[in-house]
């Protein structure tokens, strides 16, 4: 894969086949049997199986032997951002409902975010800012991207970053980092019906996303 270019590897973790989960490493199995529920299993098992399976073609190691990390960085709990074990490589991993995003590239640090698209009137006044209206998940997916791309994630309140309107191309307008706008590229996906994603990247300003099915 060119610098500057990313693949989104698009799965259906309750109604799809899925990736082989014996590539699993114990660590993440273990995790996988501590949800309660089986759609949350799936749905990690999934991601963490897919993300095992491309990385390790990218970067021709056995899926089963590469080590990657998900060091969180506010305890010893193995749940932070994955991270792979070669310099210029970048991932992440999103997922909700019946979807299951991994992100994978040669660009600077990515975020990828999708939401099943729900009525949530709830958490509006926790995801817009004052001045933004509009369709939530929208808003909710573009400005989680970019939380997960600086490595963030919700210590961040979202009403903090601040993006384009859902009607107007993905862009950043203003963040709680002055530094954020000029340095972050963001990329509308295509999740199906019925969903909402984003790709957010850090320092690449010509990044290049294909989407793929892996069935």
């Amino acid at each position: 894969m060119p610098p500057g270019e990313c693949q989104v590897w698009w799965a259906r973790p309750l109604t799809g086949a899925g990736p082989d989960p014996s590539v699993l490493d114990p660590i993440e199995r273990g995790r996988a049997e501590a949800y309660r529920k089986n759609e949350d299993r799936a749905r990690f098992t999934v991601a963490a199986s897919l993300l095992r399976l491309v990385a390790g073609a990218h970067l021709g190691v056995e899926p089963r032997a590469l080590p990657i990390s998900r060091a969180c960085p506010d305890c010893d709990r193995p749940h932070g951002r994955p991270t792979l074990p070669a310099d210029g490589w970048e991932c992440s991993v999103s997922h909700s409902g019946d979807r299951v995003a991994v992100a994978i590239g040669r660009t600077g640090p990515l975020g990828v975010d999708v939401e099943e698209i729900t009525d949530r009137p709830d958490v509006r006044d926790l995801v817009l800012a004052p001045d933004q209206d509009g369709e939530l998940v929208t808003y909710w997916v573009r400005k989680e991207a970019v939380l997960k791309a600086t490595g963030e994630g919700l210590r961040v309140a979202l009403t903090e970053v601040v993006v384009t309107s859902p009607d107007d191309p993905p862009a950043l307008v203003r963040a709680h980092r002055a530094d954020l706008p000029a340095r972050t590229t963001l990329r509308t996906l295509q999740p199906g019906d019925g969903y909402r994603a984003c790709l957010a990247a850090l320092d690449t300003p010509g990044l290049v996303v294909t989407e793929l099915s892996a069935g």
